[in-house]
């Protein structure tokens, strides 16, 4: 056991490798920090979690850093971990004791080891100071080759191959043999490539030959580039040298003599990353010595300021002291001056008192005199003697008084001096104050003034950059007029050039068709001499047929008529015998007889559009017979098809075509129908209308020629007219009577109607006095209904004996069934035969029967007859949409048929717009008046349900408006030469389509919940829906229309943008309009799903309950910093242990898992957004940000629907339905956690980027930010940020606190001293919600150069504005570059 444990000990030798490993890391305080040491126990290779464990370990003070004990120990960790020694649980004893000699069986190996170790150590440590000194390589050559390696290293692998250095060297114009001598010694490692310092060496060994020195046979030693002697001298300058050593100490069984070169480029990447690490922190630690250095300067230079301050103070309070002294003592001497003064004048006044009383006494003793002297001296030296007492008394009294008026003249001299003292002193504050007050008044209106001439400088600037703006624009106006103008002069000189061409071109044509009509006129004559002879015998034989057919259509006529009334007559007398009962079946019959019917033996696919359609078995109507083809109707739609694919049907056999006009059934218009749609009948009330089938509400018929779909609530059944005919029953019903104009006649009033020969008319009625009302039959045209005298008609049909031989019965019914096509006229053709008609160029004729192909059977202007096939050609409306439109068919000629596809498409953009308004328009006044005055529904169901639908009729008619402006701007069915210009401005003010898509869905759902449940309302909405404007549609296809109609706008774009070619001036607009309408749709779009998500975040802000959230969560915000909250995804998860259910949300800044108060049952999400769902839910955990997560896939054998995600402290393990909702969270929450990571990665990088600048300008600033007081929340989690331009500094986040010390550093660099402010703005930290607003202050460097004029650094106390309270402490040490301070 004690052998195992000597493994762990530490000997003397590794002690100090490791030490001199610690050392290279530039330890703090004698500690390095955690960071620093993660980053260089990486390079071993192992695993985080083994290193992880190796920290817990060695860090025994468990303080994040270590020491060189706790590093020593972590290295030999790591050691024994890459030689395969597990780790214990518990670091060993031995471990922590100081190093021991390791147990060598011979201590010169061990010296020599530790020698050799140390050497290496050392070598490694020095290499990066010695490396480029002792280097034969001159600098200069190192620099310009350099520079030639980084710019062939273009894909910066950092080697050069053999054929990059020998295009490099190519140019050098030495030998094969000296090329290749160089390569050689070069190579140094041999790995086939070239690094920066061998691709120097090769260049230099180039120029040694150049200059004819012959080239060394082996590489000296000052030639070895320096990162590769270690290597040749058996040495590593890896700066992780010692784990190498380390490891090569081991036995030689686990050594690798024979490299590969992934091992030597892995080795020379180490070797590489190891000099950049060290190169990176020998920088570092010159940046912190100089740093060190400025301070201590910086603080020695505040010391030497305070201490120049100080003795300052002091010498001026010494000052004042010596002054007080003198003054004082001047007081003093005067003082004593008045005193001796005072008391000269005392002894002064005692002489005087003496002397008066001498003198009393001579007067009172003069007889005395007469004694002797003696006598007289002692007589008055007695008598003196006599009043001295009193004398005495009064004496000491009169100097006590003198003494009291002394003392009181003094105290009031002392007094006097006191207050002369205060006011001098007075006098001097108040001097100081006001010199300090002008002084400080100086200060400011020089600050005013420098304001004000910095803020005249700036407007002066600002001045002359918008005059300078301004000039620009000008000028630039004036080049884009000019260009524009030289655009329009070229356009218009090109324009008319293309039309003198075009007019070249035209007359050219012109000529050439004149010759070519000549020619043609010359060849139709003759052939036209031939046609008529031909037409002459054609003409009789077919009048032969004619005749022959009429009479034996009458013979079968009569013959049937005469079945019919026998059978008829023996029905009448079976319903006689079985009674009323009975007279009602056979009136049934009776409407069945006359239908001819056939049933198709076989399929037939029509050839043309004017073929009809049927399958085997299909039972078809035949409307019209024709030698040997018939016309049709099958399920609506009519055609012609061959006879001999069908049958005819029971006892309608010999049906003859006249009684088709007899037997249809006929309805009466009870209200006037309208309506836009194409396919749609349109009649007045009164019309009469021949149904072709009845089917649902939806029926088909036709007036006249007009055949289409109309409701059937509209008609009503046609009462039969049986005066005509009295007391014959079997007679069928009156025919239309048809006339054909034999002379003209012109119309005199509105009332009646022009006639023209050969024009057919519908006899409608007869008045008393002769006149006829009738409908003009003339296809093409609108039908016409007038009064016109009888004589200018002849009368057609059955019931007129003067039948014109030309127009046979069946030929009549032609003119009157739909034509095959329609064909336009090549050229004038004069109607040679009475059954032929007469046309002019460029007429469209409707054809209607096409057998023959030399003469088909058309009309023209209600004039019906033959003409040669050579005269016209074909332009359909099938194949020439055109025809819809244009009205000159001179101009539709001129037009290729791509500008002839493009107005098609422009006319059916302007009519669909036009119908589109309108159904605007009809919910207005159909569905939203009446729904708004019933007072069914509230004002704000009604806003919900047709949203802004009066703004949509509002910007819809400004388009509408415009294109019609536009189209009558080119004439009426004229073409449109640009219209890409009116769109392209006009979509985007469709911006009210965005809101109304938005809460289409919503309105939706109100109407069809209030339908469902209110029945009334229901019938309310069912009943005024039968307005025939509403063709049968209700509400909700009304309110669908907007959405379908902004989606056909790229599309009718599209197709005329395809149709215009790219010369054409309205190309440019057409694609701008394209993309604008784009662009609108996918606003569209966007506006639809961010509704969508709002509606969901409301209904997850109302049913989970937030509780355990430190800050208030609102749902449908704004993020932090993601811009406004989405939610990407939701649906049912379980827990992998427990199984338990939950409700998982996935937003683009957090993951929320809940849970149910009670289970229900949900098929998705959108089963659980529904407004009936009322289930309540709770937050399971707090929300899990995307930045602290991963999610983690099981094993990829396993088919089990569960994941993981981890958190920073827990670990999720969550289960899904099957595979793809687990396939569906997994891309989600990557995709999110994707977002997020690059949104914080591009923040970043932009104040990375804006800090790394390189530093440049006339100085730096310095700024330390202390912390901040009373700042306006209650309880923050204040950080701030320091700007100036684009440069950006952010502190760090401190929590619940009002009064934060950051006390954290940066630095500025500044160009413009009186144009940069330094800005520092405070926030409060926010999760769920961008991060709040608590103070911003602005100092502008001008100022904070004033102040720190000669004072060194300074510490301010800025107030916070935009905010009632809070002040933030910064400490500024601005410092101006030695040629920007001089200038």
């Amino acid at each position: 056991m004690n052998g195992d444990l000597s493994v762990w000990a530490i000997s003397p030798e590794e002690r100090n490798k490791h030490d001199k490993q610690f050392d290279t890391l530039s330890p703090t305080m004698g500690y390095i920090s955690g960071e620093r040491a993660r980053k260089f126990f990486l390079q071993s290779g192992l695993p985080s979690s083994v290193l992880a464990e190796i920290w817990a370990l060695a860090d025994m003070g468990k303080d994040g850093k270590m020491d060189r004990l706790e590093f020593s120990i972590s290295m030999k960790l790591i050691k024994l971990k890459l030689q395969g020694t597990p780790l214990l649980s518990t670091l060993p004893i031995i471990m922590k004791q100081p190093p021991v000699p390791a147990p060598n069986p011979s201590s010169t190996d061990a010296m020599s080891t530790s020698s050799n170790s140390s050497s290496t150590t050392s070598l490694a440590g020095s290499s990066l100071k010695t490396a480029p000194s002792d280097w034969a390589v001159p600098h200069a050559s190192r620099l310009k080759y350099r520079q030639q390696f980084n710019s062939l290293d273009k894909h910066m692998p950092g080697y050069l191959t053999g054929p990059q250095v020998r295009n490099a060297m190519a140019t050098t114009l030495l030998t094969h043999t000296q090329l290749a001598t160089i390569w050689s010694l070069a190579d140094v490692d041999k790995d086939g490539t070239l690094r920066g310092e061998e691709f120097i060496l090769a260049m230099h060994l180039v120029d040694v030959a150049k200059t004819g020195r012959p080239l060394p046979h082996t590489l000296p030693t000052d030639l070895i580039p320096p990162s590769e002697r270690g290597s040749v001298n058996g040495t590593s300058l890896s700066l992780y040298a010692g784990i190498t050593e380390e490891l090569e100490a081991e036995p030689p069984q686990k050594t690798k003599n024979n490299l590969s070169f992934e091992d030597k480029f892995k080795a020379n990447l180490e070797r590489g990353n190891a000099e950049l690490e060290k190169r990176r922190q020998a920088l570092q630690d010159a940046q912190r010595r100089e740093d060190e250095k400025r301070q201590q300067k910086e603080t020695e230079e505040r010391e030497r300021r305070e201490r120049e301050v100080r003795e300052q103070e002091e010498r001026r309070r010494k000052e004042e002291e010596r002054k007080m002294e003198r003054q004082r003592e001047m007081e003093r001497q005067e003082e004593e001056e008045r005193l001796k003064e005072m008391e000269r004048k005392e002894v002064k006044r005692r002489v005087l008192s003496g002397i008066r009383v001498g003198r009393a006494l001579n007067a009172d003793w003069l007889p005395v005199c007469l004694f002797p002297i003696s006598s007289l001296s002692l007589s008055l030296s007695l008598s003196l003697s006599l009043p001295s007492l009193p004398r005495r008394i009064k004496l000491q009294k009169e100097r006590q008084w003198q003494e009291k008026l002394k003392r009181e003249e003094e105290e009031r001299q002392r007094r006097l001096q006191e207050e002369r003292e205060a006011k001098l002193r007075e006098e001097e504050e108040k001097e100081t104050q006001a010199r300090l007050l002008a002084a400080k008044e100086k200060v400011e209106r020089e600050s005013r003034e420098e304001e004000e001439r910095r803020r005249q400088e700036e407007e002066e600037r600002k001045r002359r950059e918008e005059e300078r703006r301004q000039e620009e624009e000008e000028r630039k106006r004036r080049e884009e007029g000019e260009r524009k103008r030289r655009e329009e002069r070229e356009e218009e000189g090109r324009k008319r050039r293309e039309e003198e061409r075009e007019e070249e071109e035209r007359k050219r044509l012109e000529e050439e068709r004149e010759v070519e009509k000549k020619r043609q006129e010359e060849v139709e004559s003759k052939r036209c001499e031939e046609d008529k002879k031909r037409l002459k015998r054609k003409d009789e034989e077919r009048r032969r047929q004619q005749e022959e057919e009429a009479r034996r259509l009458k013979e079968e006529a009569k013959r049937k008529l005469e079945e019919e009334r026998r059978s008829r007559e023996e029905e009448v007398a079976a319903v006689r015998q079985q009674g009323r009962a009975g007279k009602t079946d056979i009136h049934d019959k009776l409407l069945v007889v006359g239908h001819l019917q056939a049933q198709a033996l076989c399929s037939w696919t029509a050839k043309t559009e004017s073929h009809l359609n049927f399958s085997k078995d299909d039972v078809i109507r035949v409307l019209e017979q024709q030698d040997s083809w018939w016309l049709g109707e099958l399920n609506g739609v009519q055609g012609w098809f061959p006879k001999t694919y069908v049958t005819l049907l029971g006892d309608n056999d010999n049906t003859t075509a006249g009684d088709l006009l007899s037997h249809q059934s006929e309805y009466m218009a009870l209200y006037t129908y309208e309506s836009p749609e194409h396919g749609d009948l349109t009649f007045r009330e009164g019309d009469v209308i021949l149904v072709t089938q009845r089917e649902g509400e939806w029926w088909s018929g036709g007036i006249g020629d007009r055949t289409g779909v109309f409701p059937s609530n509209y008609v009503k059944p046609k009462e039969t007219d049986t005066s005509s005919s009295p007391g014959k029953p079997g007679q069928p019903g009156k025919k239309p009577e048809i006339a054909q104009v034999s002379t003209a006649f012109m119309a005199t009033g509105t009332e009646q109607l022009s006639l023209a020969p050969g024009q057919l008319i519908l006899i409608l009625s007869k008045d008393s006095s002769g006149w006829l009302l009738g409908e003009l039959q003339a296809r093409g045209k609108k039908r016409q209904k007038g009064w016109f005298p009888p004589s200018h008609v002849k009368m057609l049909g059955s019931n007129s004996a003067d039948t014109a031989p030309s127009l046979s019965l069946p030929l009549l019914l032609l003119s009157l069934s739909p034509p095959v096509c329609q064909v336009i006229a090549a050229y004038d053709y004069k109607a040679a035969n009475e059954d032929e008609m007469s046309f002019s160029k460029g007429q469209m004729i409707n054809v209607f029967d096409k057998n023959d192909p030399n003469w088909w059977k058309g009309e023209v202007n209600g004039i019906t007859g033959l003409f040669p096939t050579n005269y016209v050609k074909m332009t359909t409306v099938d194949s020439d949409p055109s025809q819809q439109w244009c009205a000159d068919l001179n101009s539709l000629e001129s037009m290729s048929p791509q500008e002839r596809k493009r107005q098609g498409y422009i006319h059916e953009l302007l009519q669909t717009e036009e119908r589109y308004v309108e159904d605007l328009q009809i919910v207005m006044e159909v569905f939203h008046k009446p729904m708004s005055e019933s007072g069914r529904l509230t004002e704000a169901e009604m806003v919900m349900i047709f949203v802004n639908w009066k703004e949509l009729i509002a910007c819809n008619t400004k388009l509408l408006k415009a294109l019609q402006v536009r189209k009558k701007t080119g004439g009426v069915n004229m073409p449109v030469q640009v219209i890409g210009d009116i769109l392209a401005s006009e979509l985007p003010h469709l911006q009210p389509y965005i809101q109304f898509c938005s809460c289409q869905l919503n309105g939706a759902t109100l109407l069809q919940s209030r339908t469902d449940n209110q029945q009334d309302f229901k019938d309310f909405l069912k009943k005024i829906a039968t307005d025939y404007r509403c063709k049968g549609m209700p509400l909700s296809s009304f309110l669908l229309k907007p959405m379908q109609r902004i989606t056909r706008y790229p599309l009718h774009i599209k197709n005329i943008l395809e149709s215009t070619q790219e010369e054409h001036a309205d190309c440019r607009p057409l694609r701008e309009a394209l993309e604008r309408a784009e662009e609108l749709c996918t606003q569209v779009n966007e506006g639809v799903r961010e509704k969508e998500n709002c509606d969901r975040l409301e209904w997850i802000q109302s049913h989970v309950q937030c509780e355990g959230v430190t800050e208030n969560l609102v749902f449908n915000s704004l993020t932090n910093c993601l811009g406004p909250r989405k939610l990407l995804h939701s649906g049912k998860v379980y827990k992998m242990k427990g199984n338990k259910e939950l409700w998982a949300f996935l937003f683009n800044d957090f993951l929320l898992l809940t849970h149910a108060a009670r289970q229900f049952s949900s098929s998705g999400p959108d089963r659980l957004f529904t407004s009936k769902n009322s289930t309540q839910l709770k937050m399971y955990k707090p929300p899990v940000f995307l930045n602290e997560i991963l999610v983690k896939l099981p094993d990829s054998s396993s088919e089990e629907p569960f994941f993981h995600i981890s958190n920073i402290d827990r670990v999720y393990s969550l289960k899904t339905e099957n595979i793809n909702e687990r396939t569906a969270w997994v891309q989600k929450i990557k995709a999110a956690c994707e977002d997020f990571f690059q949104m914080d990665k591009k923040k970043r990088a932009k104040a990375y980027q804006a800090r790394s600048l390189k530093a440049s300008g006339i100085g730096r600033l310095l700024v330390t930010v202390l912390g901040a007081t009373e700042l306006k929340s209650s309880k923050s989690n204040p950080y701030c940020e320091v700007t100036m331009e684009a440069q950006n500094y952010t502190s760090k986040t401190l929590s619940d606190t009002v009064n934060p010390k950051w006390n954290f550093n940066c630095q500025f660099n500044i160009r413009d001293l009186y144009q940069e402010v330094l800005c520092i703005t405070i926030f409060q930290r926010e999760q769920f919600s961008p991060d709040d607003f608590l103070g911003h202050t602005e100092v502008p460097v001008a100022t904070i150069k004033e102040e720190l004029e000669n004072k060194g650094l300074v510490t301010r106390r800025l107030p916070l504005h935009e905010v009632p309270t809070g002040e933030v402490w910064v400490c500024l040490d601005l410092q101006l570059f030695q040629n920007s301070a001089s200038k």
